[in-house]
Formats: structure tokens, C-alpha cells, sequence
């Protein structure tokens, strides 16, 4: 299945902060230990019209139904490799004993995968012997068996353990005797009371954090699936508490087409997400998570840069361990593409190698009929990924090298934050071309630490990292997880950290960070000029904010030399007229300021990349535009710098030091920023497009003008019906207009050539038209 794997090196940090169940057990199969299971809670599915097992060997990942399908793909050239690899792994001749002399942990994945293979060929192919072979190397394997409870993340080990077991239990069931299954059965359940979730007590929670992968949603569901006519305590456990809390938590955010855990771990806990929906599927339950799973990828195949690289979303190892230049992967594209019968993903997966990564189940559970889809144009330029991530990318192509022109940005509100791997980045922005530009700052794991070192909670996770908006309030307190940490005025943590266990916490508890207040994309739905998003973040920070709206323009100029533009548009409000308000813009290279303009280029690693960054809010005499960085000085907050440098050489880290702070001079509790950014070439490079504003003469409007583009919003990011008037443009030339900020209903505007009567909708509160510069005026004419 293309099974994605954590670096060994960060294993172990998120694990080192939370308490796990203190007691060893013994592994030896031989020593019996009674269970008792409680009644099922509500927690448990208790109520629900849990599907159960059907009555017959083999029923994890095929039936027999399912031979003559598999007998077919051998002949299958992209199934070839992997049915190499069973055979092979089938080959390796193994009686299950591990190694005991000076051994504290004995894990040996192949030896599993010989036993796995030599399961499977008894089941699919009746090989008695192969078959014999695997139950007695199980058996044997299990009960010479050590586990170093100090192991970092040792559960995935266990787990790996289990799930081996449940799979010979059910492939070679009819050559297992009752003695062999007891024996078998009770090994699962030792190693179960050894998981972080410590079975079957299920301590931890079903939508972050180690509780979430594998643990549950394969092994103990395995586990029970295979056990299910001897033992059904153990599958009404795992199956119940994946219905009652599992797929009604996936299924929400799933709605939005993303993973909350970001660019790494996202990915890397999808794949669980994958098992489950494919254990039930074999089962005759198909899509148990809906069709919305097949969405997923997608986040990450619209955030992937021309560099092959996706733009940093959260706790990222990717860029530590992966090697400048080589294309970062989807974990299970090949599954969901085949799954869904998605032809972009199939093409992802052969284009990225993850055909063949895994060579059973690969074998087993991947479709390879489906056609992959080469031509990318079809796919719309941008993308809404809606509620509970309230997001937008823009691009102005599918260009994959370091010299392409294609430009990209993210634009988000955050509308719920997981807590976890989340970042307190509500608001923020990234921005590429011919490098990355506006990008997240920081490094998860390094030199002084991972998960939890000072560098991580006092920077890394935190908004001063991401390009968003700080208030600084000299009082104000933070802490993780109940440790203090520096005031960087940015948001607070949900909940102090802790993870929301259900559904029913995350909605109960402050894990609600924003709301989006309209969005849209237009007026071509493939290749649109403008992407629009807007928003309210004030939930993500302390009282200290009444409010913080955020409106992001993307424009696709369709221009040569200067391919897009950004405008963001903020209306800060705070509770106290001295906080200080930043506007934050991190980069890589030292920025060069000039008056109210920015300039940051990147031309390292090959890169060739150039953004002109121009204030127009706050006016020149009450900007103040500041550099923050440096070696030496690479991530302060509140005046302290918390280093941190990469250990692996060979990695992809964007390595942004430097930031710059836009702040109003003059005191208020009520501030704007406007901010332009253009893209272009760092050498040679053109000559930036002149940017200007103006205000409206009727309404409280601010107007920006850029290359052929007029863009009009209102200053504090209401909607109001009053008239609105104002003049942009040289007369005579035409310009692609954009009105936001407009109450659902009918609206007459009257431009230089044209009257027209334009019906504005609830989600966009926008207007686009074609029109020659001039006097506009709009009036509100009803619902």
C-alpha cells in the first residue's frame, strides 16, 4: 500500500510528553491472562448498528470471492513487482525464533513479511506447507518476543505484532488448531495491554495523536476481525469505538478535503485512515468513510511547488529527511486513486514510484485498471478546501520544475485547530515562485531537540512562525500543555494543548479558531483571474482582540514577467490601544526595505525568485517596517532567540530566517494593513507594476489598482448596503474589476461603457466585470 514511515530519528518526541500506561506485560503466549471486557459505553458504539464479520476464512483484505481477481493481477505489469517481492519474502526461509543473546527489543520485519507471504500463499494458492510454516514461525515468533517498553514509540512495533498474528490467525485458519488460536488470541491481547491505547481500557483519543493511527484502526481491528467467531469481545471493542467516534470525526473534515495534521504527519496518518476504509471494504462494507476521503490528496497535490516540495503545513519532517531536489510523495495515492477510480491520482502514484513500496498488500489491495489522466489543464487553477480548514489555493499553473513559471499561493482562515502537529497559524499566507517566497519559519526537529524542546513551543508552533498577525500584550500569559512559555503575541493554544479526544470535545471545548465570511474564485472556474477568501480570526487569540478580518486577493495577471499578485487586507481590532500590532512576512534571504516597499528574493539552491512587497496601510507617516533575523538571531521572540539547526545534511528545509514586522506608529485600538505583493524573476529582474489606492467618494471603500486590475473593498470588511462610488483607472483602457464586501442580492453598476444589473451571492458578497477605467458607481437595488 505504499506504506510512508517516520524518520527513525523523530520517533519517540511527541511520545516523550505523554503519559503511558506504566505496567510491562509478559509477551510469551504461553502465560495466560484472563480479560475482561466491560460493557460497551456510548464511546463504544453502544446503540449502533455495527456491521459485523461475515462468517468465513479468510475476511481480512479478500474473501474468496475475491481469488479470481487476484489470480489476474499477476499478469499485471504494475502488479509484477510486488508479486516478485511475495514471492520472495515467501522464500526466506524462517521457524519464527528471534534472537535473544543481549537483545532489549528483537522486532523482525522480515521475518513478519516472510510469514505474511507464506500465510498468503496458503490462503490464496492452498500451499499447505507455506501455510504450516507461518503458523508455527508465528507462534514461535510471539513467543520469543522482546519488547523495550523504553523503545521510543514502541506501540507501532506491537501493533505490527498483533496485526501479523490476526493475519495468519485468519489466512491459515483451517490449519490452526484450538490449542494454537488460544495461544494466538491471548498473545494479541498481551501485546494490546503494551499499545499507547492500552487495550482494552482505549486511553487514548480517536482523532489525534498516536490513538489515531494504526493502534485501533488497523491492529486491534485485525485483531478482532480475525477472532471475531472465538472471541467477539475483541472486535465489538475496536469496531464500536471506530463508529461511534472514529468515522464521524473523519467524516467532518473530511467535508473540507484535508488533513488537519498537515504536510507530514497528515499524509503519514491518512494512510490508517486508508486501512481502516480497506479492512471493512473486504468485509463488504465499502466507503465507510465516505466518498469525501478520495479529496484528501488533493490538498497536497495543489500545495506542491514547482520544486517538487508542498508548502509547510504544520509539524514537517518531510524537508529534514528528504534530500534537496527529490519529489516529495503522497502516502497512499495508489491506494485512494485506485479505490475511487481517480485517474490524477494513479498518475501521482506511478509518477512517484509508490506502486510496489509494499509488496502484499500492495498486491492485495490496489486496483490497477485505472487509468492514469496526463493532462493536468483540466484541474482548476484554484481550490476551496471549505469548514473546519477554511482555506484557498491559487496557482497559475501545473508547471513541476525550479525554473517554471507557475506562482502559488495558500491563503488561510482556520476555522478549528486539532491541536497536535496544528500550527496557531490562522490567517496566514505562503506564496511561490521560482522559490519560496512568503514561507512558514522554524524546524521541527534538530539539533537542540523535537517535539517539546523550547525551540518547538516557543517558536515553531507558534503564529509568530507564519505570516499572520501578532498583538503584543506585555501580560498576557501562554502555556503548553501547563509549561509557561514566551509571549509572542500571537494565538493561544486550543485548550492548553490538549488533544480534542472526539467530536464532541473539539466542538465543545475552544478548538474554534475562525470563521470564513466569503470566498470564490472566478470568473473562468479552470483558469480564474482572481481567487478571494476572507475571514475572521479573533477566536485564535486571547481577549486581547475583538476582532482580526483578513481578505486575501490572488491575481493571476497572466502577464510574462510579473505572472500574480497578492493584496491582503487586514482590520485589526484590539481591547487595548497600546498592544502592539505586527504584520509579519517571513523569508529566507535577508529582506532589503525602501520607504513603504519590501523586497525579498531568493537565489540560493538555484532558485530565482523575487517578490516586491508594497504598503499602502498604515500611510507613510505612521509606518514602521522593520527586519527581524540573522545568524545569531534567527527565531527571537520577546527578545530571546530559541536556535535551532537541522542535523541531517542532505534535506529540503527552506531555511527562512529572516522576517519582516509592519506595525502603525501611532497608537490605536483600531488598525489597517493593506499590503501588495507582486512575483517576478530575481535576475533579471523587470521592473515592478506601479501600485496605487484611493478611496471611495460614497462608502467606506479602499481601491487598488495593479496592472490591469482594479480591486475594491471595504475598509473594515462589512457588508453594507449603502451606494458606493469611486474613480480608478486611465480612461480609455480596459480593466478586470473586482467588488467585494457586498450583501447577497441585486446590485446596479454603472461603469464608463455599461449599466448592468449583477446578482450578488451570499457565499462570494462579489462582483467581477470587464470595464474601462473611470467612475463607478454602485447601487443596491433588492434582494
Amino acid at each position: 500500500m505504499g506504506l510512508s514511515l517516520l524518520p527513525s530519528v523523530l520517533v519517540g518526541q511527541e511520545n516523550a510528553i505523554r503519559y503511558v500506561d506504566p505496567y510491562k506485560f509478559e509477551t510469551d503466549s504461553s502465560n495466560v491472562v484472563s480479560f475482561s471486557y466491560p460493557p460497551l459505553t456510548e464511546r463504544e458504539g453502544k446503540g449502533l448498528n455495527v456491521p459485523v464479520p461475515p462468517n468465513e476464512h479468510p475476511r481480512l483484505f479478500f474473501r474468496k470471492g475475491d481469488l479470481a481477481a487476484l489470480r489476474e493481477k499477476i499478469a499485471n505489469p504494475l502488479m509484477k513487482e510486488n508479486w516478485d517481492l511475495i514471492l520472495q519474502n515467501a522464500e526466506f526461509q524462517t521457524d519464527g525464533i528471534l534472537e535473544q543473546h543481549g537483545k532489549n527489543h528483537n522486532m523482525n520485519i522480515q521475518v513478519i513479511n516472510a510469514i505474511e507471504a507464506k500465510a498468503f500463499l496458503y490462503a490464496f494458492l492452498k500451499n499447505q506447507q507455506a501455510g504450516r510454516e507461518a503458523v508455527e514461525a508465528v507462534l514461535n515468533y510471539n513467543k520469543t518476543l522482546i519488547i523495550d517498553q523504553k523503545k521510543a514509540d514502541v506501540c507501532r512495533d506491537i501493533g505490527r505484532v498483533i496485526f501479523n498474528s490476526a493475519i495468519v490467525y485468519d489466512w491459515c485458519y483451517d490449519l490452526i488448531d484450538l490449542p494454537e488460536k488460544k495461544k494466538l488470541i491471548n498473545s494479541m491481547e498481551n501485546l494490546g495491554k503494551q499499545l499507547e491505547i492500552v487495550w482494552p481500557k482505549l486511553v487514548q483519543g480517536s482523532i489525534v495523536g498516536h490513538g489515531s493511527e494504526a493502534q485501533l484502526a488497523r491492529d486491534m481491528l485485525a485483531c478482532g476481525i480475525a477472532t471475531w467467531n472465538e472471541k467477539p469481545e475483541i472486535y465489538n471493542l475496536a469496531a464500536g469505538r471506530i463508529f461511534a467516534e472514529f468515522i464521524p470525526a473523519r467524516k467532518f473534515f473530511y467535508s473540507a478535503g484535508y488533513h488537519h495534521q498537515g504536510s507530514s504527519y497528515g499524509p503519514y496518518r491518512f494512510q490508517w485512515d486508508l486501512w481502516m476504509t480497506m479492512i471493512f471494504d473486504r468485509m463488504g462494507y465499502p466507503k465507510i468513510l465516505g466518498e469525501d476521503q478520495s479529496k484528501i490528496p488533493y490538498r497536497w497535490i495543489y500545495t506542491r511547488r514547482p520544486d517538487g516540495q508542498f508548502f509547510r503545513d504544520g509539524d514537517d519532517f518531510t524537508e529534514l529527511y528528504t534530500s534537496y531536489g527529490k519529489p516529495w510523495s503522497i502516502a497512499g495515492s495508489a491506494l485512494v486513486g485506485s479505490y475511487f477510480k481517480d485517474p490524477f491520482l494513479i498518475r501521482e502514484a506511478i509518477e512517484k514510484k509508490q506502486f510496489g513500496k509494499d509488496g502484499l498488500f500492495d498486491f492485495l489491495l490496489i486496483d490497477p485498471n485505472t487509468k492514469p489522466q496526463s493532462d493536468t489543464s483540466i484541474l482548476p487553477f484554484s481550490r476551496y478546501f471549505k469548514e473546519p480548514l477554511g482555506a484557498m489555493v491559487a496557482r497559475t499553473g501545473w508547471g513541476k520544475d525550479i525554473d517554471s513559471n507557475t506562482a502559488i499561493a495558500e491563503m488561510k482562515i482556520g476555522v478549528y485547530n486539532y491541536a497536535n502537529h496544528q500550527h496557531l497559524d490562522a490567517g496566514s499566507f505562503q506564496i511561490y515562485y521560482k522559490g519560496p517566497l512568503a514561507v512558514n519559519s522554524g524546524i521541527y526537529q534538530g539539533k537542540e531537540g523535537g517535539y517539546g524542546c523550547d525551540h518547538f513551543i516557543n517558536y515553531y508552533q507558534r503564529s509568530i512562525a507564519h505570516n499572520t498577525m501578532l498583538v503584543y500584550d506585555p501580560e498576557e500569559k501562554f502555556t503548553w500543555h501547563q509549561r509557561p512559555i514566551a509571549n509572542d503575541g500571537g494565538q493561544q493554544f486550543p485548550n492548553g494543548a490538549a488533544e480534542p479526544k472526539n467530536m464532541q470535545e473539539l466542538l465543545a471545548e475552544d478548538y474554534k479558531t475562525g470563521t470564513v465570511l466569503a470566498h470564490e474564485f472566478g470568473p473562468d472556474s479552470i483558469k480564474p483571474e482572481y481567487t478571494y477568501l476572507k475571514g475572521e480570526m479573533a477566536e485564535a487569540y486571547s481577549d486581547k482582540i475583538k476582532n482580526f478580518q483578513r481578505s486575501f486577493v490572488f491575481l493571476n495577471l497572466k502577464n510574462e514577467d510579473i505572472p500574480a499578485a497578492m493584496i491582503v487586507l487586514d482590520r485589526v481590532i484590539s481591547s487595548n490601544k497600546n498592544f502592539k500590532k505586527s504584520w509579519l512576512l517571513h523569508c529566507v534571504e535577508e529582506p532589503a526595505i525602501d520607504g513603504n516597499t519590501s523586497i525579498i528574493k531568493l537565489t540560493k539552491k538555484g532558485y530565482n525568485g523575487m517578490m516586491v512587497n508594497t504598503t499602502l496601510l498604515p500611510v507613510s507617516d505612521n509606518l514602521s517596517i522593520c527586519k527581524v533575523g540573522g545568524i545569531g538571531n534567527e527565531y527571537p521572540v520577546d527578545g530571546i532567540n530559541f536556535p535551532q539547526h537541522v542535523i541531517s545534511e542532505s534535506n529540503s528545509a527552506d531555511g527562512a530566517i529572516w522576517r519582516i514586522e509592519v506595525s502603525p506608529q501611532r497608537t490605536s485600538s483600531n488598525d489597517l494593513f493593506l499590503n501588495v505583493m507582486q512575483v517576478m524573476d530575481a535576475n533579471p529582474s523587470p521592473k515592478p507594476l506601479k501600485v496605487s489606492k484611493s478611496f471611495t467618494s460614497k462608502g467606506n471603500f479602499v481601491v487598488v489598482e495593479i496592472a490591469d486590475r482594479i480591486v475594491a473593498q471595504s475598509l473594515d470588511l462589512e457588508t453594507g448596503i449603502g451606494d458606493i462610488s469611486f474613480e480608478k483607472g486611465e480612461k480609455g483602457n480596459w480593466y478586470k474589476v473586482l467588488i467585494s464586501d457586498l450583501p447577497p442580492g441585486k446590485w446596479k453598476v454603472k461603469g464608463p461603457t455599461q449599466t448592468k444589473i449583477f446578482k450578488v451571492s451570499r457565499e462570494a458578497g462579489t462582483i467581477s466585470l470587464d470595464e474601462k477605467g473611470g467612475r463607478f458607481f454602485l447601487k443596491f437595488v433588492g434582494e
